[in-house]
């Protein structure tokens, strides 16, 4: 009871307020969210990275890693009916795209994993299974961006820079999650492949960030009270312990190191970990500091 009073009141309190957070999102049950885009986006660029590299842990993890995220939309949503409903405006709908990306995809991997199991991956029908699923896991990784880009309403997210930015993060934290398994031993040869492309990615994000922030600057009042609030307000702890400290700095930081002498894999594996955890900081704050424009007076 008081959980819904003090939700009733933040309502309240947002429309009198000139700027409104969007709240549906990242708050509550909107984190489920969030957290079901960052795994989905984590396993489909997994799958994609262990597939070219024949790595089979990699294929399953990323599989697991996408079968979460898809249950944590289905909670966000809250009841199974609404699930059907979403399906259905494939036309119309980014989130409706997405979870028929995201079906198709759960039924041709397991498809092929158990193809592979079987011992029976490398004929045609495996080939065909698996290139499916890998077209499956490019939807998942491009689509999720384009929801929130879609939000007219919100210009920190109604932008071209948001489905870039969050294909780059899917894409290093896919290659992360495969850095972190080689770095327990399972499958050395390809952290050096890894390695470079992980530096690579995060470089590029550090960049998309910087160019994402200042092109919001100049985007309007409430785009620039939305930058604020990410740099200088409620999320501005999230975004520089998380999003910049331990999903940036550190692992340009190591991987810079690797690049010029020998480090520990443990060493890796542990950038691989922090940068996991900047990729959903970098989610989750995007998604707090949305703002809607304000209401005609």
């Amino acid at each position: 009871m008081a959980l819904m009073e003090e939700a009733s009141h933040s309502r309240v309190t947002d429309f009198r307020e000139r700027f409104r957070p969007q709240r549906e999102w990242a708050e509550g049950r909107g984190l489920l969210l969030i957290l079901a885009h960052f795994l989905t986006g984590t396993g489909a660029a997994g799958w994609l990275f262990s597939a070219f590299l024949d790595l089979e842990l990699g294929l399953i993890v990323g599989f697991l890693l996408v079968a979460l995220g898809a249950m944590a939309h289905l909670f966000f949503l809250g009841r199974p009916e609404r699930f059907w409903r979403m399906i259905t405006r494939f036309n119309s709908s980014w989130i409706s795209r997405g979870f028929a990306g995201m079906t198709l995809f759960m039924i041709v991997a397991v498809a092929y994993l158990l193809l592979l199991f079987l011992g029976q991956h490398d004929g045609g029908p495996g080939k065909v299974v698996l290139a499916i699923s890998l077209l499956a896991a490019i939807w998942i990784v491009l689509y999720k961006g384009f929801v929130w880009a879609s939000s007219k309403g919100i210009p920190l997210w109604n932008t071209p820079l948001v489905p870039a930015l969050y294909i780059a993060y899917a894409l290093r934290a896919g290659a992360a999650v495969l850095m972190m398994l080689s770095a327990l031993g399972t499958g050395d040869a390809a952290l050096g492949f890894l390695e470079p492309i992980k530096l690579w990615l995060a470089i590029s994000t550090a960049v998309l960030v910087f160019v994402y922030l200042e092109v919001m600057r100049g985007s309007g009042m409430t785009a620039l009270r939305s930058v604020n609030v990410m740099l200088l307000g409620r999320v501005a702890l999230p975004f520089y312990l998380g999003a910049a400290l331990l999903g940036l700095v550190i692992p340009i930081v190591i991987g810079g190191f690797a690049l010029t002498k020998a480090i520990p894999v443990e060493l890796l594996g542990l950038a691989a970990l922090f940068s996991l955890l900047g990729d959903l900081s970098i989610i989750y704050c995007i998604a707090k500091a949305g703002l809607y424009r304000p209401l005609p007076a």
